[in-house]
C-alpha cells in the first residue's frame, strides 16, 4: 500500500519525489502550499529516541537546521514523529523548491560563463551561511557533507536553493554506517571523507565544491575510471584531469581557483569559503582577505638585558621584535621597556615548563597564576575538565597581555613529552596533542568573546619532536590541523634543532614550517635557533627566535633540569663563519685568531676594542644584536626567489673561512655546514 493520497499530521502526500538509504522523500500540501517531507526509516533513525529521548543527536541537529534562514537554503517547516501505514516513522517537512536540479541543467547544455558565475556564486553563499551558523557542538557551523548537483535545485532567474544539508549527519548518527560503509556521493567525496568520513572539517565541502565547479565548466568529472575502487584510489592520489583539456577557452583565474579547491591535503585548499567567495569575485569587489605581514624578522629572547636594549635602541630607530619568559614577570623593568612602542612583544607563557618536575624549583614559574599546586604538574590528566581548561586558558592570556604582549600565544606543551610512557592502552603523545588543540580552539573563543581583543593577533603555540616530522603522516596532521584555525599565525618549538641535527631531519622540519606558512599565509615563528635561523628566513619563513650572544636550541631535558651551570665562556658571533664561537673570556685565544685572518669586527660596539672588552657580556649581546640585524636587512634586500641561494653561498665562503683557521677548528667543528648546504640545495629545487 502506498502513503501517497494519504494525510499525516495534516499534510496530503501528493506524489514520490526521490528515495535513498535513509528513507524516501514526497511532495506534500497543507493549506494550499506546497512541501517535501523527508520520511526517514524508523531502525535508522528512531533508536536514538528510544535510546535518549527528546535529547539526541537528531533532534539537536534538526534545531541548529531550524535556525537556518538564507535565500539559497531550503528551509526548515517541521519534524514529527507519527503511524503511517501501520508504522512509526520519522518525518521532516522542508520548504518545497521549485525549478530544476543542477543535475538536469549540466546533462542538457554547458553554461556560459556569466550564468555559471551566478549559480556558483548563490552555492558559496548558501554554504558560507551553513559554515557559519552556531551549532550545538563546539565547532561552530554545519558541514553540507553530500553536496552534488541533485541536492541544487536551479529556479527562475537562476535562483539557487541548496538542499539536504545536515540530513548526511543526521543518517550518519544512525545505523545506516555502523557497517564502515563510506558516508556521501562518491563522485563528490573528497579524499579525507573516503579515508574517514565522521571526522572531517568544513574544507572537506570546499572539495566538493571543486568538483562541482569543474563540472559546471567542463561538463566533465576530473577523473577517469571504470569502477567505484578506481574512482576512490584516483580521488585519493591522483592529480585531476586539468580542465583546459575539456574547455581550452576556460578562464585561467577559474581554472586556479578549482585546481587550489582540488587539492588532497586539506590544508592546502582555501582555509574557509569566505576566502574562496572573495577570490571569485576579485573582479567584483575588493577582496577582504587579510594580508599578514611575513616580512624577516628576529625575535630577541630577552631576559636581564635592560641595560644592553637601552644602549641598543638609542642606535636602531626601527621597532624590536622581541621574546620574553612569563617566568620573569619580577623583573619589572624590562617588563616596562618592552611594552613601550618600541617593542613588538610575544611572552612565552612558559606552559611547556610547568609539565616538568623541575619547575617546583624555580620561583617565577610557581608564581604564575596558572602555575599547578605545589607537588603537581601540568598533564592532560590534569587539564581533564573543560571548565580548568577554559580557566587555565583565560589565565595564560590574561597573564600574557598583563605582561604587555602585542602577539598572543596559545597555552602549549612538548607534545612528546616523555616523563609518561606510552602503554597498551594509552597513547600520551595523542593525549597531548589533542590537549593543545583544544587549548588553541578556547583561546580564539576567549579572544573573540573580548571585544578589545578582537584585533590582537593570537599565534597558536606548538612544540614538536623533530623526529616525528619524518613521517608523512604526522606531518600532513600537523598541516592539515593547524591550518584550519582561525589564528593569526604559529610560533613553532621542534626540539634539537641545531648543528647536530640530522639532515633528514633538518630537511623535513623547515619544509613543513615552509609549508605551512605558504599555504596559509600566515606568518610562522621558529623558536630557539641557532644561526640556522637565517637560512629559515630565506627559505621564506617569517623569523625565528634567540637569546642575544648565545644561538641556542631547545631540547627536553632543558626542562627537565633545575639549574644551569655557570660556564667560563662567550659566544661571539662571527658572520664570517656564519655562527658563534666559543670564547674563553680569561683568554680569549680563538678570537685573536680569527681577527688576525680576517680583521677585527669593525661594529659599532666592537670597533677599536680589545679582545677582553669585545667579549665582555653586555657589549658581546650588543654586537650580536647588530649582526643578527644586519644579517636579516640584508635578507630583506634580497629578492625573495634568489635568497636560498644567496644563503648557499654564505655557507660556502663559510666553509672556506673555517679552513682558514685550522689551527683553531677541525674539520668535524664545521661539518654542520656541509649538511646545510646538502639541505638547503634540496629546499631550492
Amino acid at each position: 500500500m502506498s502513503i501517497i493520497g494519504t494525510n499525516v499530521n495534516g499534510y496530503n502526500i501528493l506524489d514520490f519525489i526521490d528515495s535513498g538509504g535513509f528513507g524516501s522523500v514526497f511532495k506534500a500540501q497543507k493549506d494550499g502550499e506546497l512541501y517535501a517531507i523527508k520520511i526517514f526509516r524508523e531502525d535508522y533513525v528512531l533508536k536514538e529516541f528510544r535510546e535518549k529521548g527528546d535529547n539526541n543527536r537528531i533532534k539537536r541537529e534538526i534545531d541548529i537546521m531550524k535556525s537556518v534562514n538564507h535565500p539559497n537554503l531550503i528551509k526548515y517547516v517541521d519534524d514529527f514523529k507519527a503511524d503511517s501505514m501501520g508504522v512509526t516513522s520519522y518525518f521532516l517537512v522542508m520548504e518545497f523548491a521549485h525549478g530544476i536540479t543542477l543535475r538536469k541543467i549540466l546533462q542538457s547544455k554547458l553554461l556560459d560563463e556569466k550564468t555559471l558565475k551566478k549559480i556558483f556564486s548563490q552555492i558559496l553563499y548558501g554554504i558560507e551561511n551553513l559554515h557559519n551558523i552556531n551549532g550545538d557542538d563546539e565547532n561552530k557551523g554545519i558541514i553540507h557533507r553530500d553536496l552534488k548537483p541533485e541536492n541544487i535545485i536551479v529556479g527562475d532567474n537562476n535562483s539557487v536553493k541548496i538542499l539536504d544539508y545536515g540530513i548526511s549527519k543526521i543518517i550518519d548518527f544512525t545505523s545506516i554506517t555502523s557497517t564502515g560503509d563510506v558516508m556521501g556521493s562518491p563522485l563528490y567525496m573528497s579524499p579525507e571523507q573516503i579515508t574517514d568520513s565522521k571526522h572531517i572539517d568544513k574544507r572537506s565541502d570546499l572539495y566538493t565544491l571543486g568538483v562541482i565547479f569543474y563540472e559546471m565548466l567542463t561538463g566533465k568529472l576530473p577523473y577517469e575510471f571504470s569502477s567505484l575502487p578506481e574512482l576512490y584510489d584516483k580521488i585519493k592520489s591522483s592529480q585531476p584531469i586539468p580542465p583546459r583539456r575539456w574547455n581550452n577557452l576556460i578562464n585561467n583565474k577559474l581554472e586556479n581557483i578549482i585546481v587550489k579547491l582540488l587539492e588532497k591535503q586539506p590544508y592546502k585548499r582555501f582555509p574557509n569559503i569566505n576566502l574562496l567567495i572573495d577570490e571569485l569575485e576579485q573582479d567584483i569587489k575588493v577582496s577582504k582577505k587579510e594580508v599578514f605581514d611575513l616580512t624577516p624578522r628576529f625575535y630577541h629572547r630577552v631576559w636581564n638585558e635592560k641595560k644592553v636594549l637601552e644602549t641598543f635602541i638609542k642606535n636602531y630607530k626601527e621597532k624590536l621584535f622581541v621574546e620574553f619568559p612569563a617566568n620573569h614577570q619580577n623583573l619589572k623593568n624590562i617588563v616596562k621597556m618592552i611594552g613601550s612602542d618600541q617593542f613588538v612583544t610575544i611572552i612565552d607563557p612558559a606552559t611547556m615548563r610547568l609539565a616538568y618536575p623541575a619547575q617546583q624549583d624555580v620561583k617565577g614559574l610557581q608564581a604564575l597564576p596558572y602555575s599547578p599546586p605545589k607537588f603537581e604538574v601540568i598533564t592532560p590528566s590534569y587539564l581533564e575538565k573543560n571548565h580548568k581548561k577554559q580557566e587555565y586558558v583565560q589565565q595564560v592570556l590574561e597573564e600574557q597581555l598583563k605582561l604587555g604582549a602585542d602577539i598572543l600565544i596559545s597555552p602549549y606543551h612538548y607534545i612528546h613529552n616523555s616523563n609518561v610512557p606510552a602503554t597498551q592502552r594509552r597513547n600520551p603523545v595523542a593525549e597531548w596533542f589533542d590537549l593543545d588543540v583544544k587549548l588553541l580552539k578556547e583561546s580564539l573563543d576567549y579572544k573573540f568573546s573580548k571585544p578589545d581583543l578582537i584585533n590582537k593577533p593570537l599565534y597558536a603555540g606548538i612544540c614538536l619532536n623533530g623526529n616525528s616530522l619524518l613521517d608523512p603522516k604526522y606531518q600532513l596532521d600537523i598541516l592539515n590541523l593547524f591550518s584550519a584555525f582561525d589564528c593569526d599565525g604559529y610560533f613553532i618549538y621542534v626540539d634539537c634543532i641545531d648543528n647536530k641535527s640530522n639532515k633528514s631531519v633538518l630537511f623535513h622540519y623547515i619544509s613543513t614550517l615552509r609549508d605551512l606558512q605558504s599555504n596559509t599565509g600566515k606568518p610562522v615563528i621558529a623558536g630557539r635557533l641557532n644561526s640556522i635561523g637565517i637560512g629559515l628566513l630565506c627559505a621564506g619563513i617569517a623569523g625565528f627566535s634567540s637569546g642575544a650572544a648565545r644561538f641556542d636550541s631547545f631540547y627536553e631535558n632543558l626542562y627537565k633540569e633545575e639549574s644551569e651551570s655557570y660556564n667560563l665562556y662567550e659566544r661571539y658571533y662571527v658572520p664570517k663563519l656564519l655562527g658563534t664561537v666559543s670564547v674563553d673570556k680569561r683568554s680569549p685565544v680563538k678570537l685573536n685568531v680569527i681577527n688576525e685572518t680576517f680583521g677585527s669586527c669593525d661594529c659599532l660596539y666592537c670597533n677599536r676594542k680589545n679582545y677582553i672588552q669585545m667579549i665582555e657580556s653586555q657589549n658581546n649581546k650588543l654586537h650580536f644584536l647588530e649582526s643578527i640585524y644586519n644579517e636579516i636587512n640584508v635578507v630583506k634586500s634580497i629578492e625573495p626567489i634568489k635568497r636560498i641561494n644567496y644563503f648557499i653561498q654564505r655557507i660556502d665562503e663559510a666553509i672556506s673561512n673555517y679552513k682558514k683557521l685550522r689551527e683553531i677548528f677541525k674539520p668535524n667543528d664545521y661539518q654542520h655546514l656541509y649538511n646545510w648546504r646538502e639541505v638547503f640545495v634540496e629546499l631550492n629545487k
